[in-house]
């Protein structure tokens, strides 16, 4: 860079403001932040001091004007997702994530709490059939739909497009969904992330909102839960981020499948909930628009108890070969306990042990929380075991 004298610089800036607009021989550090040439404001940011580099930055004095650009405390995914902030949502594929994150953005578009105009859905994900459903249904719903190779757009795009959005103050209100994350960043590598990190608060800083999904590690945590693929950064630097845990999938006499989900709050900043339950239903054959339409929001008793009976059930397919067993040999007449566990442990194949818990643990009369069978006495203190009807 040229050495220039301040009597340089200043004539330099005189030129570019022009004749009608004169410079004192000596600017005041009001007069150097007003600068608009990005030429000179960085030429005159290298004779400011340390000090006056500094206070320029300051904020103080602007808050009626951030007031004003400050987004109100509502939902684009109703009790999820909040305007003016970075929410990522972690699942497995064929979680239902994408499903039901469009599912709730249907809902806040056709209820008017956001400007479609202002939404960015961003498919990377997807086949061209889904891509084409999708769209079709993001013009029924008034929103806009981006996608790689269509309009020369390549995703690598996006970073430096919420950058240059938050520079020039054309995030505000704009929503940017990514659909999946690891299209945008590689979320295995800590710098990679971290850079998009910068780039997404920058654009949420100035007003935008962003709502990531992103897949869940293929292994699970000790408690068998799902758990976020690659490294926390993104997590971090979330404001909100839930992880999608599948609760059960009970095959239906129709063919179809009914699917249960929960989307489990592990970090939020503001009125999130900290647990959300959908069920949704799958079939053979079956149009995207129409399996959008047998998405259900579950409420809180309804969600516990379902997961209370995936634990039942679960427990049950666990113990099914010598459930099977047990109660063929009571149909068969054996019906005391040391000959049933003596049977069982011939024919199942599993330890005395084994057998012996189970035909404990499933002895009751309440055939919902997994009994199969009852005990009762008879005469000369004689107990036998009698298989439940089922309901």
């Amino acid at each position: 860079m040229r050495q220039d004298s301040i009597e340089d610089l200043l004539k330099d800036w005189d030129n570019w403001q022009g004749s009608d607009n004169p410079m004192p021989s000596t600017p005041t550090l009001q007069e150097k932040k007003v600068v608009s040439s990005p030429n000179i404001i960085n030429t005159y940011q290298q004779a400011l001091t340390p000090f006056e580099q500094l206070t320029q930055f300051s904020v103080t004095g602007q808050s009626r004007k951030l007031k004003r650009q400050m987004l109100a405390d509502q939902f684009v995914l109703n009790g999820i997702a909040i305007m003016g902030q970075w929410t990522t949502i972690y699942g497995a594929p064929n979680s239902g994530k994408t499903l039901i994150t469009n599912w709730l953005l249907r809902e806040t578009l056709l209820s008017d709490v956001v400007d479609g105009e202002l939404l960015f859905y961003v498919n990377a994900d997807d086949t061209y059939r889904g891509l084409v459903e999708k769209i079709a249904l993001a013009e029924e719903w008034g929103m806009h739909i981006i996608a790689p190779h269509h309009n020369n757009f390549a995703v690598n795009q996006v970073p430096e497009l919420m950058n240059a959005m938050g520079s020039d103050g054309s995030a505000h209100g704009a929503v940017i969904i990514l659909d999946t994350l690891k299209k945008f960043t590689d979320l295995m590598d800590k710098r990679s992330s971290s850079e998009f990190g910068v780039a997404a608060r920058g654009f949420v800083s100035a007003g935008g909102t962003l709502i990531a999904l992103a897949h869940t590690n293929k292994h699970t945590n000790a408690d068998g839960k799902a758990i976020y693929a690659g490294t926390s950064d993104i997590v971090d630097d979330s404001d909100c981020c839930f992880i999608i845990n599948k609760v059960s999938k009970n095959e239906n006499s129709d063919g179809s499948a009914t699917h249960i989900v929960e989307f489990d709050n592990h970090k939020a900043r503001g009125d999130v909930e900290p647990k959300v339950g959908f069920k949704y239903e799958k079939r053979h054959g079956q149009a995207y628009s129409g399996l959008i339409d047998t998405v259900k929001r579950l409420d809180g008793n309804a969600l516990e108890d379902l997961k209370d009976k995936a634990t039942v059930q679960a427990a049950l397919d666990s113990d099914e070969l010598i459930i099977q067993t047990i109660c063929k040999l009571i149909e068969d007449g054996v019906v005391t306990k040391d000959k049933i566990i003596k049977c069982a442990h011939e024919l199942a194949g599993e330890s005395n042990a084994r057998i012996r818990s189970t035909l404990d643990h499933r002895t009751g009369n309440l055939y919902d929380l997994g009994h199969r069978w009852s005990l009762k006495k008879e005469a000369h203190n004689r107990h036998v075991y009698a298989v439940l009807p089922t309901p």
